[in-house]
């Protein structure tokens, strides 16, 4: 799905930008100002919901990041964990092969829910959503859904491939605002070998992904370890494979995600 997304000089500039800024967020309102100066570039929306496992002892957290107004009873209902949507924005991520997914609030299986005819009523009409699994692939760790007021059309695929490659940014400032550490859906936090049953990276290959975080190339990369882009280029390969990435970029991704680099 990747594929689609263009990246671009200036796009990737803007790319790094944002995953830097994301280690700055600390708080719900750091979170709001990312998504909207940052996050807001690749994937344009009005309105933010999250759920988040914070694990045995906390259960489940919802979370509603808005810029236009909802009424208070709608909010209210976005923001219960227990409500139906959750449960059918669910269903739809899986349904769609646990990728990003466009989903009219019109349609079945939303159609029929009191929140999603209330999001219509207020100006919405399309959520994006995509989710990702907790420890061991057992039910979903967190839960994002993206709307835009007044948006009829369906969001372009650049959009749906967009959240496939931020989600693991998404997961990790999440888990620095709401205090769960990502994978910790079973209270344990993930280290170098995950719950994914990932091996653990080598430390040639942090230091080749650490290198590439500062985008440097791979002819770049070489020389600075003093081995062959060759080399760069097999480590690369060994590195998606293990963190199940499926670029470079969706790589570093998954490791600031799992804080195997800084």
């Amino acid at each position: 799905m990747l594929s689609t997304l263009s990246i671009t000089p200036d796009v990737g500039d803007a790319f790094l930008r944002a995953a830097e800024a994301a280690h700055q967020v600390g708080s719900p309102q750091q979170l709001f100002v990312w998504l909207r100066l940052h996050f807001y570039r690749f994937l344009p929306h009005d309105l933010a919901l999250l759920r988040v496992d914070m694990g045995r002892q906390g259960g489940w957290q919802t979370h509603v990041l808005n810029c236009v107004p909802l009424p208070k009873a709608l909010e209210a209902e976005l923001s219960d964990s227990t409500s139906r949507l959750w449960a059918a924005l669910t269903e739809v991520w899986s349904s769609a092969g646990e990728h990003a997914v466009c989903v009219s609030l019109r349609e079945p299986p939303l159609a029929a829910l009191a929140p999603a005819l209330q999001l219509s009523e207020s100006g919405f009409d399309h959520a994006l959503v995509h989710a990702l699994r907790g420890l061991g692939g057992h039910g979903e760790e967190v839960l994002v859904a993206f709307l835009r007021q007044g948006a009829d059309d369906l969001p372009a695929e650049s959009a749906r491939c967009a959240l496939d490659l931020w989600m693991p940014y998404l997961r990790f400032v999440m888990s620095r605002v709401y205090g769960v550490s990502p994978g910790a859906a079973d209270g344990r936090p993930r280290g170098r070998g995950d719950g994914h049953g990932a091996k653990p990276l080598t430390d040639r290959e942090l230091q080749v992904l650490a290198a590439v975080r500062e985008a440097k190339a791979n002819a770049q990369i070489a020389v600075m370890l003093g081995i062959s882009p060759l080399t760069v280029k097999n480590h690369l390969r060994s590195i998606q494979k293990k963190l199940g990435a499926r670029n470079r970029a969706h790589a570093v991704a998954e490791a600031m995600s799992r804080r195997l680099i800084n």
